[in-house]
């Protein structure tokens, strides 16, 4: 039996299956502080003889695999897990543990089994509590010095709003995540109506973080997932922008393919993290 553990900043999801997708038990829990969140991880894989884990965490996370350092949280992206080493943590589960950012895991499930299939250039992007941009080469997570923290390139910020975030204030990520949604809007955005002037504008800041993704890695496909998201206006919105910001200066194709929905649905991250393990 195998596990997985997507390990977000909100929420984590825990699973032990047969395969990625023969998914016998499931289940999630907060992400709180550590202690009391590996507590209920510990408690929920004590009913299963798990052969090998999967996880796809938060980060900034220390990816290699050869360092004494493998699994290790670098920042205080979550408040409190600064210094957290997850792969430590879940040496009690089981003594062959995979580790992977959160994003990756969720590319590597649609890559496998979703939306990604036959992608040569597949790129991932979670819009939720942060954003995070997963691409893989052929099905293998590009990773260069450290892991990609796309979510935090600089975009064009015209109406001088507020970033949220607390390292690069008005970065990707601290103008068009989830929370910087409420912080400009109120806790009510949830139940704006579809052609709001919020979604207007949150579209064309994520297409702007797209322009970017695309310039640098011109993918076959990209997959928009997270929180944000299931705001399914934002799709056709963004298509709109990137046809007229990129004003046909290379062939993109036709952009319902190119940028889409994850097939997966919410479980591209706990399948892409299962997926870790084989």
């Amino acid at each position: 039996m195998i596990g997985g553990i997507e390990l977000g900043g909100t929420k984590c999801i825990v699973a032990v299956g047969n395969s990625p997708m023969d998914i016998v038990s499931k289940e999630t829990i907060p992400t709180r502080d550590p202690e009391s969140t590996f507590s209920q991880i510990n408690s929920f894989f004590a009913k299963y003889n798990v052969d090998s884990m999967g996880v796809g965490c938060f980060g900034p996370i220390v990816l290699d695999s050869s360092s004494d350092d493998y699994g290790l949280i670098l920042s205080d992206s979550k408040i409190g897990w600064k210094g957290v080493n997850i792969f430590h943590e879940l040496s009690s589960v089981s003594d062959n543990v995979r580790i992977d950012t959160d994003v990756n895991a969720a590319a590597l499930g649609e890559y496998t089994y979703g939306a990604g299939q036959d992608s040569r250039i597949f790129v991932y992007i979670t819009v939720g509590t942060g954003i995070g941009v997963g691409v893989l080469h052929n099905g293998s997570p590009y990773i260069g010095n450290f892991h990609l923290e796309a979510g935090h390139i600089f975009i064009p910020n015209e109406e001088k709003i507020e970033g949220i975030c607390r390292f690069h204030g008005s970065c990707w990520e601290g103008l068009a995540s989830g929370p910087a949604l409420i912080h400009r809007w109120g806790d009510n955005v949830r139940d704006f109506p579809p052609d709001h002037e919020a979604w207007v504008e949150e579209a064309k800041l994520l297409s702007y973080g797209v322009i970017n993704i695309i310039s640098n890695h011109s993918p076959n496909k990209i997959v928009l997932g997270g929180g944000v998201m299931s705001q399914r206006q934002l799709f056709g919105m963004i298509r709109l922008n990137v046809n007229s910001m990129w004003n046909d200066f290379t062939p993109l194709g036709p952009l319902s393919s190119l940028i889409s929905e994850p097939m997966l649905g919410k479980d591209s991250g706990i399948v892409g993290s299962l997926c870790l393990t084989l």
